[in-house]
């Protein structure tokens, strides 16, 4: 019976586990880990953990012939038969569920360099490059704008641009607008930033759109930044989505 009684309490930790994983699937919390196109693997994975679970312990429940009994000595373990240690496993299943974690922002992008990496192969803005050469700023990703402003200059001088970001603080009263770019969840987080100029910084994880045009990068012994001789800072709130 005690074998039986832990594997219903083991079961009911994996179905704890799996509500966790749908609730943060479908409240959209989720989006602070991962990517988006992983919405419906986290909700496969958390409805088959729940059913594997429910499945296991009825199909133990049926073995288990009844009034079956074992003794057991105190030995660490809870009442039920579970080892106390392991009912640690639920803090953090019900941290996920009640504390909203904030997303990646300033601290983790001051870790990082602000140089933008010549990428392997050239993204092509040929659309950028051909496009009427008008007054309206261009809306551009910050992890675009960071990348494009240094390694494919032509397209990009005399042109406005407008991007959205966080505040992050840089040396000698510089900030930079940045982003995390995400390649498949926070672990390989990766800081774009792009230098603003011309205007006061704001406060440290604030989010802002920036208008501004482009700006000769500025160069460092380590590459070339971003920048962009910024005309209008509004303050704005961060998107559902805070990762690019």
């Amino acid at each position: 019976m005690v074998v039986a009684v832990r594997r219903n309490v083991a079961g009911l930790v994996v179905v704890f586990v799996g509500a966790a994983i749908v609730q943060l699937a479908i409240s959209g919390t989720y989006l602070r880990y991962v990517k988006p196109g992983m919405r419906w693997m986290l909700l496969a994975a958390g409805v088959i953990l729940i059913l594997l679970a429910v499945a296991d312990v009825l199909a133990d429940t049926r073995r288990k012939p009844a009034g079956e009994h074992v003794e057991h000595a105190d030995d660490g373990h809870g009442h039920h038969g579970l080892p106390r240690a392991a009912w640690l496993l639920l803090i953090p299943v019900f941290a996920l569920l009640v504390v909203d974690p904030p997303a990646l922002g300033a601290d983790a992008a001051q870790r990082q360099s602000p140089v933008a990496a010549k990428p392997v192969e050239p993204k092509g803005n040929s659309w950028l490059a051909k496009s009427a050469q008008g007054n309206a700023p261009v809306p551009l990703a910050v992890r675009d704008y960071a990348v494009w402003a240094v390694w494919e200059k032509e397209s990009m001088k005399g042109r406005s641009f407008q991007l959205t970001g966080f505040v992050t603080p840089g040396k000698n009263g510089s900030w930079y607008v940045s982003r995390i770019g995400l390649t498949c969840c926070v672990a390989d987080g990766t800081a774009f930033m792009v230098e603003a100029r011309g205007q006061a910084a704001p406060p440290k994880n604030q989010w802002v759109t920036v208008t501004g045009e482009w700006a000769e990068p500025t160069k460092r012994t380590d590459g070339d930044v971003a920048a962009l001789t910024v005309s209008e800072v509004k303050t704005v709130t961060a998107p559902a989505n805070p990762y690019e």
